[in-house]
């Protein structure tokens, strides 16, 4: 606890916080001495003051006036004549004036104390920097120190000296031949140095020799006040400490682009900041590039140091999010439309018999269509009607109004219909499917209902993704200050649990678990399951550590097409319209029961279809038999023993036939209730496959004829013309009735008739009819349903399951 509680404590000490303290102890210590003594000189310099001078008077004398002697004998009498402060000479001025200055510094000794000094200036005396005066060493203990003291010289580390062009200058020959009055020098120091002759008045200063300029400018500056020093060494660490933190919170908040233009605003702040200070307080020349550089080890710290940590933790998030990528099954709306659209394509082709399948997607606010295939990577070459306008044929009818239609001349194929369907969901269009091809056309003349179901659910899918892009997008616009890998980090965490629960669930599930998406792809395979795939030749994917899949590596129509080998195999159509799902019994390579459900979300009044769940539920054996005893067929759990209206299941396998083989199948109008008991999905398949499979073989015009009547032992049901269809007599069809189970070659349909009606309790017989065909009948158990009525809390019948109520209801 202690060791928790410490490191609490102290967590605030992050690598970025660290650096940003690093940085102002930099700039507190000041590393960088040389550079920043020059910079403190340049900083001086760039503040020096434009008024002009009144206390220094720059006097120049030309080589020949001082070979004269015009310095040496004019310059006391100048001095005490003009009551001036006194006067500094510049070498090589002093070698000229040296008798002068000696007379001079006589005469103080011995008379007034209050004559003007003319003192030799010292060049150690002089602070240099980039080769411009900026100041005065201190003065050390010497016959000079008083003199020059008198004249104002101390000791200044920075001075922030006047503009050359402010310090008054004169002439040396002009002072001693009145050209200029002795005034001048009233209450000034005299800067005596080397100047070239014969110039005009207003280039007397600029005719100074080096360094008499600098000399009389850091003088006049010093004399007026300019006296500068070092600032406290925490002043540029508080900046430092003020500056980092404000691209700290920059960069946390609004990333590196902001936190850059940040460095660059406290550079500004820092620069103007000591311009302000250097031109008003004395202790205020800041170690400008010592500065600098501890805020530049503060902003490395804050994005690199930084930047490398939550590198490494994205790297570390990445790794997980990818494969929890595999996991994310709803979010449709996060897919490109590359990806998005293709596995729409593949969807479509699982759900609906074509040679080809092309989707197309109707932009917001466009009329105009754009179309995608998974096959080809894009379907616009493929289409030969160009201007694409939904409200024009063939995506509407001829009124405008948008209806699933057969269309052949859609494509640049033009002996290869299409059937086009509109994606409608709530009123709006929100795409078009196209399934092209003979394939197609029959499968939709066959059954019609089927395009219309596979419209509606794949538009609830893009309607779905259509609103949760607009919801995403609005979700960023209102997004707070938290930094996206705050929520990169986050999210991986939440997906690595949810892998590592989903896989454990997976592997130790004790039945074989399936998992497909929305756009029927399988994402999740349990090994039981797997092994069950591969046993029927279907190629299933190297499973991964958390048992997951690739989209497209394997479909729900591949797991579905596995059940069976013929082509009444049950497909993704089925189960798209079944609430509930079905159930297949499946016997190899052991028998089972294979349950397949739809995963349906509501939200908003609308429901769709989110993904599929399929178990493999075994079944247990039944305890092994003789080699000449036949077993039972493994009944099918979803097909119970019920009650059921033979009318119905006679009247839709007709239907179907008629539909499959082109020819006529007449059924004889039913005329009775027809109630029988019996196992009505399995007698219904059977039924269907034998009247398809002998009004393929019978002779143009002699359909079998069927009808179903009310007889003393039972409901029958007769088949006329079986002989026409089959091509055998009636004793040939006889050992069926003795043998369904073993039925020669070519008889297998009706074998399987006449087992599932003795599988419901029933029997069939054959007869001849005069010449007239061979009779097939069959009878089965009249069933005598009843309602039965229970009361609810209130006293009043409550509503049967198999009664609709008509009307609104009325008040309670």
């Amino acid at each position: 606890m202690a060791a928790q509680a410490e490191a609490t404590r102290f967590g605030w000490l992050t690598p970025d916080v660290l650096s940003i303290v690093a940085g102002a102890l930099i700039a507190a210590v000041a590393p960088l001495d040389r550079l920043d003594y020059v910079a403190r000189g340049l900083t001086a310099s760039a503040l020096a003051d434009a008024a002009p001078s009144a206390q220094v008077l720059l006097v120049t004398a030309s080589p020949e006036a001082l070979r004269e002697g015009l310095c040496e004998r004019s310059l006391p009498g100048l001095l005490e004549r003009g009551r001036a402060r006194g006067a500094l000479l510049i070498p090589p001025a002093d070698a000229f004036c040296g008798g002068a200055a000696s007379r001079a510094g006589a005469a103080n000794a011995t008379s007034a104390a209050g004559a003007a000094p003319v003192v030799r200036m010292p060049p150690e005396l002089l602070r240099l920097s980039a080769g411009d005066v900026v100041g005065f060493f201190p003065l050390a203990a010497g016959e000079r120190a008083p003199e020059l003291g008198a004249l104002g010289v101390s000791a200044a580390p920075w001075v922030l000296k006047k503009a050359p062009q402010s310090v008054p200058a004169v002439s040396l020959r002009d002072l001693a031949d009145g050209q200029v009055p002795a005034s001048a020098l009233e209450g000034r120091v005299a800067v005596v140095a080397v100047g070239a002759g014969g110039v005009a008045p207003q280039a007397v200063a600029t005719s100074a020799l080096p360094p008499a300029r600098g000399v009389a400018a850091v003088l006049g500056g010093l004399l007026d006040g300019g006296r500068r020093a070092s600032a406290p060494a925490w002043v540029p660490a508080l900046f430092v400490l003020l500056a980092g933190g404000l691209v700290w919170i920059a960069r946390r908040r609004y990333g590196s682009l902001v936190a850059t233009a940040a460095l660059f605003l406290g550079v500004f702040a820092l620069a103007a900041g000591q311009g302000v200070l250097a031109a008003r307080a004395e202790a205020s020349l800041i170690a400008l590039p010592s500065a600098l550089f501890g805020l530049a080890v503060a902003f490395a710290g804050v994005m690199i140091v930084r930047g490398l940590v939550v590198q490494r933790s994205v790297d570390r998030a990445a790794e997980l999010i990818h494969r929890a990528a595999l996991f994310r099954m709803q979010g449709v709306h996060t897919l490109p439309d590359e990806e998005f659209w293709p596995r729409v394509a593949r969807l479509a082709e699982q759900a609906h018999p074509a040679d080809l399948v092309l989707v197309a997607e109707l932009p917001a606010g466009s009329w105009h269509l754009r179309f995608w295939n998974d096959r080809q990577g894009g379907g616009e070459s493929l289409v030969a009607e160009r201007r694409n306008d939904v409200r024009r044929p063939p995506y509407s009818s001829e009124q405008g109004v948008p209806a699933i239609r057969l269309s052949r001349r859609f494509l640049t194929k033009q002996d290869m219909p299409a059937v086009v369907v509109p994606l409608i969901a709530f009123g709006e269009i929100e795409g078009y499917v196209f399934f092209c091809g003979p394939v197609a056309e029959q499968t939709f003349s066959r059954e019609p209902e089927r395009a219309e179901h596979v419209g509606r659910e794949l538009a609830l899918l893009l309607r779905r993704k259509r609103l949760a892009r607009t919801a995403q997008a609005g979700a960023g616009e209102a997004r707070g200050g938290r930094s996206p890998e705050d929520d990169l980090v986050e999210g991986a965490r939440v997906a690595l649990d949810d892998l590592q629960l989903f896989g454990s669930l997976l592997r130790s599930a004790p039945v074989g678990l399936l998992y497909a998406d929305a756009f029927g792809d399988v994402r999740f395979v349990a090994p039981e399951f797997a092994k069950w795939l591969r046993a029927r030749d279907v190629t299933v994917p190297a499973e991964s550590a958390s048992a997951a899949l690739p989209p497209g590596s394997l479909t729900l129509g591949d797991v579905l097409g596995a059940t069976s080998a013929s082509d009444a195999a049950v497909s993704l159509s089925s189960v798209m319209a079944s609430d509930d799902g079905i159930e297949l019994s499946v016997s190899a390579p052991e028998p089972a029961v294979l349950s397949v459900r739809p995963l349906r979300r509501e939200s908003d009044g609308s429901s769709w279809i989110a993904g599929y769940v399929a178990a493999l539920i075994p079944v247990q054996q039944a305890a092994p038999v003789s080699d000449n005893v036949r077993p039972l067929a493994v009944r099918d759990a979803a097909d119970p023993l019920c009650a059921f209206q033979l009318g119905d299941v006679v009247a839709d396998a007709v239907a179907s036939a008629a539909r499959a083989t082109g020819r006529a199948v007449r059924l004889e109008p039913i005329r009775s209730a027809t109630h029988a008991l019996g196992h009505r999905g399995e007698l219904g398949q059977v039924l269907e496959a034998f009247l398809t499979d002998v009004a393929g073989r019978g002779l143009p015009g002699h359909g079998p004829v069927v009808s179903v009547r009310e007889a003393p032992q039972g409901v029958q049901l007769s088949i006329l013309d079986v002989g026409f269809g089959l091509g055998l007599p009636e004793s040939a069809l006889q050992r069926v009735l003795t043998a369904p189970g073993s039925a020669p070659a070519g008889l297998e349909p009706l074998g399987r008739l006449i087992l599932a009606v003795e599988d419901s309790h029933g029997h069939a017989e054959l007869k001849t009819n005069d010449g007239w065909g061979i009779t097939l009948t069959v009878t089965l158990l009249r069933a005598h349903p009843r309602a039965f009525v229970s009361a609810n809390e209130g006293g009043k019948p409550a509503a049967q399951q198999n009664v609709i109520a008509i009307g609104r209801a009325g008040p309670k």
